[in-house]
């Protein structure tokens, strides 16, 4: 697939030559417009050309540059996104009967950047995430909450084993099992796992209080910062 990239601007240039990884995706720079013709897919510019044939892209955030470019070639945007909470957040992104996009995040504030980007510059039909990780899957329903109304929560279990981006996927092929506006309520087991776990993780100097690791649960407070937290309440009896 060939790219026309139109521009002056040799850093924007060069930064979206580095965002490009897809060996299918091939980046012409031109000088001339006259010179498009019907090998070229897709014309990055930084400004839009008038009277110009060819699906044309004024990149805004380049780390979705690719899905960008696959979204016109493929004429498609009301994109189905799956998100597998965790730890590590799998995304996958689906349109046109194909996977676009796929990543991995450590932080719901940077899974939704670019989720927002993905809004403002193609379009989003629904997110879907998974029903497993509740203190995780938790934080990254706050981190969206402007998306909400697109959100659906659906049951990633028996969804069988692969990386965050494969269960991502999965989730994203699923149907709507859940209503966002149920609330999740920590049960008293899942409550004494955080106990334990903030004992082992302290290497056994501190184990959280229950309303502690109810924060935890319900995603109010990482688990670093709630034994932190209690760490300085007991210094402070």
């Amino acid at each position: 697939m060939i790219i026309g990239l139109y521009t002056k601007d040799f850093a924007l240039l060069n930064r979206i030559t580095s965002k490009i990884k897809d060996k299918n995706i091939k980046l012409r720079h031109i000088d001339d417009i006259s010179k498009l013709n019907d090998e070229y897919y897709v014309l990055i510019s930084k400004n839009k050309i008038r009277n110009c044939d060819v699906p044309q892209i004024q990149p805004g955030n380049l780390d979705i540059l690719e899905l960008n470019i696959r979204c016109k070639i493929y004429e498609c945007s009301d994109l189905i996104i799956g998100i597998d909470p965790g730890g590590v957040i799998g995304l996958s992104v689906i349109g046109a009967g194909r996977i676009l996009f796929m990543s991995t995040y450590e932080n719901p504030l940077d899974l939704a950047a670019i989720i927002k980007s993905v809004e403002l510059e193609i379009g989003i039909k629904s997110i879907k995430i998974g029903s497993g990780s509740p203190p995780e899957r938790t934080r990254i329903l706050d981190s969206l909450k402007d998306h909400a109304s697109k959100i659906q929560l659906v049951n990633e279990y028996n969804s069988g084993s692969g990386s965050h981006t494969e269960a991502a996927t999965r989730i994203a092929l699923r149907q709507l099992e859940y209503k966002l506006e149920e609330k999740y309520q920590p049960k008293s087991g899942e409550i004494a796992w955080i106990q334990q776990e903030s004992r082992r993780l302290s290497k056994g100097l501190v184990t959280i209080d229950k309303e502690l690791a109810y924060e935890i649960l319900i995603g109010k407070v990482s688990m670093s910062d709630a034994i932190n937290k209690y760490t300085e309440k007991i210094k402070n009896r």
